[in-house]
C-alpha cells in the first residue's frame, strides 16, 4: 500500500515545487499526531453551498422562528431612537423571505400626514445602483455583445486618459501599455478618480469646501462630454490594474460603454435607463425601479428629512449607473433571490455568469477581513462554528438615503436594508442581521445535510459478507466527514493514506462529492493550508470513467442511495439511521 502512495506523494511534491525525500512521508505523518495544529490548517470544507440555494430553509424551522423574533425586537428597539424616518428590511432566501418588515413613514418632514412605509415604497439606493450596471454587463456578455476584456476605446471614440503620475520627470506611460478595460471599470481597478469632474478646494488647508462629488463640489452632474473631458484632463489615482480605488467615475463610464455596445448591435434605446428597463427591470418584474421622480410615481417616493431635495435630482445619463437609481424592498427581494439562485424564474444570467460574478478580485493585504469583488464589497463574518465566511454586499449612502444589499452565498440567504433619515449606517444593520440569523441558518443547513447524507450506508446486496461495502458519514462543526469507508472489504480510507476520517468536499454539483484526501505528507501543515487539498483533489485516478474518490447521492427518503461510481456500487442507508 505504501509503495503506490509514496509514488503519488513524490509526484505531487514535484508539482508543488518540492524536493521529495523518502523520509518526508514518515516525518510528516509523525506531525499528524498534533491534532490541534491539524484542525487549524486542514482546510475543512463547508457544507455544500448549493443546498440552501436549491432547498431554502423554511420560516417554520424552530431556529429560524427564534431568530426572526430576535431580529424584530432588534429593529423595533433601534427604530424607536427616532433618527430614522423610513426603514425597510428583509431576510431573503431563493424562495421568498424569512423576515420582511417596514417601519416609519415615507415623508420624513410630514410625519403627521405621511403614508406609512411599505415594501413598495421607493428609495434612492445610491451606490447599490452599481450592482445593476454589473448585471447589465453580464447580460450583454451572455449575448456576445461585450467582453469584459474589451478596452473602453473599442466603444468610445477618441477616449483619452492620463496614466502618468505627478512627477513630470518620470517617463511617460503610453496608454497602450496600460489599457482601461471594462473589467477594470467594474472592479474599481481602472485608476479613474472617485467623483470627476473633481472640485477645486480653493481654501485648503483652512477649509475643505469644494471637495466631494458633483453637485456638492460646485460642478453639476456631468454630461457624457464633461465626463470624457475630466477623464482626459486629470491623472489616474494609480496605473490601471495596480491598486483599487473606489470610482463613481468608472461606473458611470461603464454604463455609457454598455449603451454604446448595445447601440452597435442596432439598439435604438435612448439612454442607460431604457437599457435597464429592457434587460433588467422589465424581464424581472421590477415595477418599483427607475431613475427619476415623476408625477406618476411621486406618491411612492421616500423623502427623508435630511436633504430631501435629493429625491428630485436628475443624475443624468452619465451618473445614473453609479448612483441614480430608485428601488423598492419588493424589487430588491427579487434581485436578491436571483443572486442566490441563478435558476430562479426571474434570473437573467446563467449559473456560469453568477459564479464568475461572485469571486474576489482584490484581497487587501493590509487586513484579513475585507476584499473587493466584481462591483461588490466583501467582508467576513464568523459562522456559528467560529469560521470566517464571506458576505458579498453593495452599500449605498447619499445624504438621507442609505442602503445595503448583501448575500451570504455559502449558506444561501441575503439581507436587504433600505433607509431614509439621519442615521447613516445601513451596513451595520445588515451585518448585525447576519450575526443574529447565522446560527439559525447554520442549524437549518446542518439539519438538511443530516437528512440528505448522514448515517450508515451499506450494500444493497446482503450476501457479500467479507467483501461487503459500507460508509458512515457524520456532520461535525459544519463539515461532512466519512468516518468509515469500506469498499469490497477493503478499508478505503487507509488506501488514501488517512489515519482517520476524511472530509467530503462538494463538486459544486448537487449531491456530488469528492473524498477530500489532500496529499498525505502535506496535510495539516501551516505552510500548506488549503494547497494540498486543492492540488490533490483529482490525484488518484479513475475506474469505470469515474474518479476513485468520488461519490454521489440519488433519490429521497427510503429510496435514497449512495453511489460509488468507480466500482458501480450502490449503498442504502441503514434503517437504524
Amino acid at each position: 500500500m505504501w509503495t503506490s502512495l509514496t509514488v503519488a506523494v513524490a509526484a505531487v511534491a514535484f508539482l508543488l515545487g518540492s524536493q521529495y525525500s523518502g523520509n518526508l512521508l514518515s516525518f510528516s505523518l509523525s506531525l499528524l499526531d498534533r491534532e490541534s495544529d491539524i484542525e487549524r490548517w486542514s482546510c475543512r470544507p463547508f457544507l455544500p453551498t448549493n443546498l440552501h440555494a436549491e432547498t431554502p430553509p423554511s420560516p417554520d424551522h424552530p431556529a429560524i422562528r427564534v431568530a426572526t423574533r430576535t431580529l424584530h425586537e432588534y429593529f423595533t428597539t433601534r427604530f424607536a431612537k427616532g433618527d430614522i424616518d423610513s426603514l425597510s428590511v428583509a431576510v431573503v432566501t431563493s424562495d421568498g423571505t424569512l423576515y420582511e418588515n417596514n417601519f416609519g413613514v415615507m415623508r420624513g418632514n410630514e410625519t403627521s400626514t405621511s403614508p406609512p412605509t411599505t415594501s413598495h415604497s421607493m428609495y434612492r439606493i445610491a451606490s447599490v445602483s452599481k450592482l445593476f450596471t454589473a448585471l447589465e454587463g453580464l447580460i450583454l456578455e451572455q449575448k456576445g455583445i461585450i467582453s469584459w476584456d474589451d478596452p473602453v476605446d473599442k466603444y468610445i471614440d477618441n477616449f483619452k486618459y492620463s496614466p502618468d503620475g505627478l512627477d513630470p520627470d518620470k517617463p511617460f506611460i503610453p496608454r497602450e501599455g496600460a489599457p482601461i478595460t471594462l473589467h477594470r471599470l467594474a472592479t474599481h481597478t481602472s485608476g479613474l478618480g472617485r467623483d470627476w469632474p473633481p472640485g477645486t478646494v480653493h481654501r485648503w488647508p483652512e477649509s475643505l469646501f469644494g471637495g466631494g462629488p458633483p453637485p456638492t463640489n460646485g460642478h453639476p452632474f456631468p454630461s457624457h462630454d464633461a465626463l470624457y473631458a475630466a477623464i482626459e484632463r486629470h491623472r489616474l489615482t494609480s496605473p490601471p490594474a495596480a491598486y483599487p480605488a473606489y470610482s463613481n467615475t468608472a461606473t458611470g463610464l461603464l454604463g455609457i460603454v454598455l449603451e454604446a455596445a448595445a447601440a452597435s448591435r442596432g439598439s435604438s434605446l435612448a439612454n442607460y435607463a431604457d437599457l435597464l428597463q429592457r434587460d433588467v427591470f422589465g424581464p424581472m418584474g421590477m415595477n418599483g425601479s427607475h431613475f427619476l421622480t415623476t408625477e406618476d410615481n411621486k406618491h411612492l417616493i421616500v423623502v427623508p428629512s435630511l436633504a430631501p431635495v435629493i429625491a428630485d435630482q436628475d443624475f443624468l445619463d452619465a451618473m445614473n449607473p453609479a448612483g441614480g437609481q430608485f428601488s423598492s424592498l419588493a424589487d430588491m427581494i427579487t434581485v436578491t433571490q436571483t443572486l442566490l439562485n441563478a435558476n430562479h424564474p426571474r434570473s437573467q444570467i446563467s449559473q456560469y455568469s453568477l459564479n464568475k460574478w461572485l469571486q474576489t478580485v482584490h484581497a487587501f493585504e493590509e487586513d484579513d477581513w475585507t476584499e473587493i469583488g466584481f462591483m461588490w464589497e466583501i467582508i467576513k463574518a464568523r459562522d456559528s462554528n467560529g469560521r470566517l465566511r464571506k458576505i458579498y454586499w453593495k452599500l449605498g449612502a447619499m445624504a438621507g438615503y442609505h442602503a445595503a444589499v448583501a448575500i451570504h452565498p455559502g449558506t444561501g440567504y441575503g439581507v436587504v436594508v433600505l433607509m431614509g433619515g439621519h442615521y447613516h449606517d445601513a451596513a451595520k444593520f445588515a451585518y448585525d442581521t447576519f450575526e443574529i440569523f447565522q446560527p439559525a441558518i447554520d442549524n437549518a443547513l446542518a439539519d438538511l445535510a443530516e437528512e440528505l447524507y448522514a448515517g450508515t450506508w451499506r450494500d444493497t446486496d446482503s450476501h457479500l459478507g467479507r467483501n461487503a461495502s459500507s460508509a458512515r458519514i457524520v456532520i461535525e462543526k459544519g463539515t461532512l466527514y466519512v468516518e468509515e469507508y469500506t469498499l469490497l472489504g477493503v478499508n478505503a480510507l487507509k488506501q488514501f493514506g488517512a489515519r482517520g476520517r476524511l472530509a467530503l468536499r462538494s463538486s459544486m454539483r448537487r449531491d456530488e462529492f469528492r473524498i477530500d484526501t489532500g496529499i498525505p505528507g502535506y496535510n495539516g501543515m501551516k505552510h500548506m493550508g488549503c494547497y494540498p487539498y486543492w492540488n490533490g483533489q483529482d490525484l488518484w485516478g479513475i475506474k469505470n470513467d469515474a474518479a476513485i474518490n468520488a461519490i454521489y447521492f440519488t433519490s429521497w427518503g427510503v429510496d435514497r442511495r449512495l453511489h460509488v461510481p468507480s466500482l458501480s456500487l450502490v449503498l442504502r442507508r441503514s434503517q437504524r439511521d
